[in-house]
């Protein structure tokens, strides 16, 4: 008899990859804060990595192996932000993806965020030294602009991903999701 299943996806496995390359090291209980799940899970989710060969253990928490931050490649770098009513969510988590305006499907990168928790994501296109949203229905009023800008670095052709949820690790989980569909493809 075999037991029950996993609660986690293999867009839990990502964003772990993602977070423990993000903090160096972390912890299985920072794990499951930020995945929004059970010790068990994570325990289990850590085995796969360890056995992929993408993740080691000893006291003081998990870290990446080589060949870890190789099938990671370069990490996107989030940021918490405030931008105004452009989202529907209470907390933003922002991240920049550099060169993939023209994979931009929103409700797709929307889709994406909201099936991992989040409230939704926006995407927003640097374009001609602007951030604009991709159907061009609403302006980014000029603040929000460059606050982004400014935390971001965007250059033209790449694209902005705000997550957005009720919680940090929601919002987080929504960019993340949103943009590894722009980067990787499907999980």
């Amino acid at each position: 008899m075999k037991g029950a299943r996993p609660s986690f996806t293999e867009f839990h496995k990502w964003m772990a990859l993602e977070l423990i390359a993000e903090k160096g090291r972390i912890s299985r209980q920072e794990l499951c804060k930020w995945l929004s799940l059970g010790e068990g899970s994570v325990r289990t989710l850590l085995e796969d990595l360890k056995r992929k060969g993408l993740v080691v253990s000893c006291r003081s928490g998990h870290s990446l192996t080589e060949k870890g931050r190789k099938y990671l490649g370069e990490p996107l770098r989030y940021v918490r932000v405030d931008v105004g009513g452009i989202t529907v969510g209470k907390v933003n988590v922002a991240t920049v993806v550099r060169g993939a305006a023209g994979k931009v499907r929103p409700l797709r990168q929307r889709d994406e965020a909201i099936k991992v928790g989040a409230a939704g994501a926006t995407v927003l296109i640097f374009k001609d030294g602007k951030l604009r949203f991709p159907e061009g229905f609403m302006g980014v009023s000029a603040a929000v602009q460059k606050r982004l800008i400014g935390l971001l670095q965007p250059r033209e052709g790449d694209v902005v991903v705000i997550g957005t949820g009720d919680s940090l690790p929601a919002a987080r989980a929504g960019a993340s999701a949103a943009a590894r569909i722009l980067t990787k493809g499907e999980f």
